[in-house]
């Protein structure tokens, strides 16, 4: 069996937030002098609230590369295994020959119109909506996926718990196909996520980690973060400084 791993990547909290604010303020000095103003201070507090997990500014021009590159991959193999009728394009003869060509010569395939437009509109935004595309279209082409942050705690817990709801809900409502294109109901998906965030695997994680059974954000991080990523505010840790939890009088109310 061979594999042919395609990487997605989208910052999704306040650092992200931090490097789309940071260019907005390079852009918009390009037209006015000097001086300080609102993002100059909401940059300064980004700063101030980054762990050191978090360091450092992410360039969106590699981040929007390197989304494009995965694209053309997962394009090209949709081509191949479910070949699109409406482009007029035969199917190749192997993934292989359809990679070698990429995007050059083929059309964007109808099942992957929303990750293309998603991440044709993303530069300068956090925008959560190329993962959860390319999660959904990769199991459609009868892949799996694979999530994971840095730590594979925190942001992570985030991220499985809500493509876990979206599965059952599908799967509830499809009569039994999770990867179904069929309607579900946010609110349902968001009551769900809250449950398995609370009482799932995902903080007995976090405990054998760090010794508390509590997510590492803040409420600063969490206020810039998507709003289906954004953490049960009960089980926030509070401030953290170079991967430690402060001692329990310092963790937030």
């Amino acid at each position: 069996m061979r594999f042919y791993p395609i990487l997605y990547q989208m910052g999704v909290d306040i650092r992200q937030w931090g490097a789309n604010a940071g260019a907005s303020m390079r852009a918009a000095r390009t037209n006015s002098i000097g001086g300080m103003n609102n993002a100059d201070i909401d940059n300064g507090m980004v700063q101030d609230e980054l762990d050191e997990d978090e360091m450092g500014i992410p360039d969106n021009d590699v981040l929007l590369a390197l989304n494009y590159e995965a694209f053309q991959k997962m394009n090209a193999y949709a081509h191949v295994v479910q070949p699109d009728k409406a482009s007029g394009i035969p199917a190749r003869m192997s993934w292989e020959q359809a990679h070698a060509e990429q995007q050059v010569t083929q059309p964007i395939h109808s099942m992957l119109a929303s990750l293309h437009e998603y991440i044709r509109s993303s530069a300068g935004k956090m925008e959560h909506g190329i993962l959860d595309e390319a999660a959904f279209a990769a199991a459609k082409l009868g892949g799996g996926s694979a999530i994971f942050c840095k730590s594979g705690k925190d942001r992570t817990a985030m991220q499985v718990t809500f493509k876990q709801s979206q599965f059952i809900n599908r799967f509830m409502r499809s009569g039994g196909n999770g990867f179904a294109e069929t309607d579900v109901r946010p609110e349902k998906i968001a009551k769900d996520v809250v449950v398995m965030r609370i009482n799932g695997t995902r903080l007995p994680i976090c405990e054998k980690n760090v010794g508390q059974a509590l997510y590492a954000f803040n409420s600063l991080q969490a206020k810039f973060m998507p709003d289906m990523l954004k953490p049960p505010p009960r089980a926030l840790a509070g401030f953290l400084k170079g991967g430690r939890v402060f001692s329990r009088e310092g963790i937030e109310s």
